[in-house]
């Protein structure tokens, strides 16, 4: 009788056996697609993990340490992240033309999904981001954040920005750009924004409440928005 292999100790097997010729992951993915397809077998789910949102007294701390840095570039940079909730590629790739302050929205070129979107600002944040639209058109960057060698801020030099401040303000907990995606969407949330109109304001999509969200426009949301931010620990 033939002994039956455990699929882990086959993918390990399989795994030896493939190593000389140095896959790449895309193709190493493929193979185990097939075989999990040949076994039967399904990988096991992964558990979803809340985050862990910083309290009001955090975010304070987190954002005087940034102010008191006096990093414009940085102070910009990390209230966008917070008022918005923008993701971090979308943050890095954010151009100078994509801001309107006149209508205080900025435009998401292409987001997760290949979208387009807008977000909102907050009234009281126009000046300080007018002041900084003016400076970095005066130095002809493209970008909203450049470096002043005008290359781009990467995704990873974003993510260690936020946990240099993250750690000076004395903040125990994981702090990275994505946790003030969580703590805006929350914030609105309590607030009593109502789904589709969150769909609106965070990019994300959901086909059961897209015949209500496609007849939503920003300036619907605009006003209880604003109303909203009135209240937020940050301004």
């Amino acid at each position: 009788m033939t002994k039956k292999i455990p699929p882990k100790e086959m993918a390990k097997k399989l795994v030896r056996r493939l190593r000389p010729a140095r896959p790449d992951y895309p193709y190493l993915k493929k193979v185990f697609e097939h075989v999990r397809a040949i076994l039967a077998v399904r990988p096991p789910k992964k558990e979803k993990r809340l985050p862990e949102l910083l309290t009001d007294t955090e975010l304070i701390s987190f954002y005087e340490t940034v102010w008191q840095a006096c990093h414009r570039t940085h102070m910009i940079m990390i209230k966008l992240l917070i008022f918005t909730g923008v993701r971090n590629r979308e943050l890095a790739r954010l151009r100078i033309q994509d801001v309107d302050l006149r209508s205080l929205q900025i435009r998401i070129d292409q987001g997760k999904g290949k979208k387009d979107r807008y977000v909102l600002i907050p009234t009281t944040f126009r000046g300080e981001l007018t002041q900084y639209v003016e400076n970095q058109k005066e130095k002809e960057a493209k970008y909203l954040f450049e470096s002043n060698r005008l290359k781009l801020y990467s995704t990873r030099r974003i993510r260690q920005i936020v946990k240099q401040y993250a750690v000076k303000a004395g903040i125990k907990k994981r702090v990275y750009p994505h946790l003030f995606r969580h703590q805006i969407i929350t914030f609105l949330n309590k607030k009593g924004s109502i789904r589709p109109k969150m769909q609106l304001l965070s990019g994300h999509s959901d086909e059961k409440s897209l015949a209500i969200y496609r007849d939503l426009a920003l300036s619907d949301v605009a006003g209880e928005y604003e109303e909203a931010m009135k209240s937020f620990p940050v301004r």
